[in-house]
């Protein structure tokens, strides 16, 4: 189990997002961090160092309203913070588009108030909010302003880098400018086919209200103040479902995909995926639940997941998130193989 000793700050290091198309596993973390209950995770984490974690914490459905966590949370956010491969995510909700903008960006101001917070504690366990883990994320266009806000909000106050320190950064997001600009013309490559009369439409669902037009979208998405091109926050929006290509023009990932793992290949899930240009489904990631075969098929749909593209995954048997997967380790040793294979070794 990875720990942090005590009056022991983590050791400083740019927390950058996952490189593109190499595997990540997304963990909602919806489990409350009593004693050994998240040791599966710590285990993963220092036995897998070449894969990267996103992991997402959930206090009390957010941040909660006191300034910090409780004893447990502190003491097992200190661990993820100093684990190198870990990101750690805080959980927002937005209701499908029916909470305020302010209401919600307040929560992600909390979460970085965790850090300023842990820095004046005696025990001097940092705490790090690498990004935020946006919840029932509306999917109709209408929203794209609504999402693009904050998604810029938290580039802004999750940001941990606010100025190039080195040419060298400077060179980096020189690169990463040029990957935005890349998506960037995908997303709107991909919106000409998106919004074509003959193309399939996403399947009906209750997280997706009817869409606005392809000029409203574009407009609304230019009009919310701009994020620093630096920022080190990394944001995820989580739909569940395949959206509008817009939509990945300000955010860093997007869950296309959460169902229970039979409903991979429903026509509207393969249909929808195949609309998308590969740069776009390395931006994806996929959550399947209630997988009953085990992890024979587990196994499978993280193969099928990752040849379409889609780097990002979290395959669990359980129905929900709040207890662990029997087949967990296995399913993280799988995603190890696929990061080793993508860096060559």
């Amino acid at each position: 189990m990875a720990t942090v000793a005590p009056g022991a700050k983590p050791t400083p290091r740019h927390r950058h997002r996952p490189a593109t198309n190499k595997p990540f596993v997304l963990v909602p973390l919806y489990i409350y961090p009593s004693p050994t209950a998240w040791d599966p995770l710590y285990v993963a984490t220092e036995a897998h160092p070449e894969l990267d974690f996103l992991v997402v914490v959930n206090p009390n459905n957010g941040p909660g309203a006191d300034m910090l966590p409780d004893a447990n949370y502190m003491e097992a956010l200190a661990s993820l913070t100093a684990a190198h491969n870990v990101k750690v995510i805080g959980y927002v909700h937005c209701s499908y588009g029916k909470r305020l903008l302010d209401e919600l960006v307040a929560e992600v101001s909390a979460y970085r108030g965790w850090t300023h917070a842990s820095e004046r504690r005696e025990d001097a366990k940092a705490i790090v909010v690498d990004g935020i883990f946006f919840d029932e994320v509306p999917s109709s266009t209408v929203f794209v302003q609504y999402m693009t806000s904050l998604a810029n909000a938290t580039k802004t106050i999750l940001n941990r880098n606010p100025a190039p320190e080195e040419e060298e950064e400077e060179e980096e997001e020189a690169g990463d400018d040029a990957d935005e600009s890349g998506e960037a013309n995908d997303a709107s490559a991909a919106r000409a086919d998106w919004d074509s009369p003959t193309s399939t439409a996403s399947p009906a669902s209750p997280r997706a209200p009817a869409a606005a037009s392809s000029a409203t979208a574009t407009a609304t998405a230019t009009a919310a103040p701009s994020a620093p091109p630096n920022s080190t926050a990394i944001v995820i929006y989580n739909p569940g479902v395949v959206v509008d290509p817009i939509f990945y023009l300000a955010a860093d990932y997007i869950v296309a995909f959460e169902n229970a793992s039979q409903q991979w290949n429903a026509p509207g899930v393969t249909q929808g995926f195949a609309r998308l240009p590969r740069s776009l489904r390395e931006k994806s990631i996929a959550v399947a639940h209630s997988a009953a075969g085990g992890f024979v098929e587990i196994g499978q749909l993280s193969r099928k997941c990752f040849e379409l593209g889609c780097p990002g995954q979290f395959i669990t048997t359980r129905a929900g998130y709040e207890d662990w997967c029997p087949s967990w380790p296995e399913f993280v040793r799988d995603m190890s193989r696929r990061t080793a294979g993508c860096l060559g070794n």
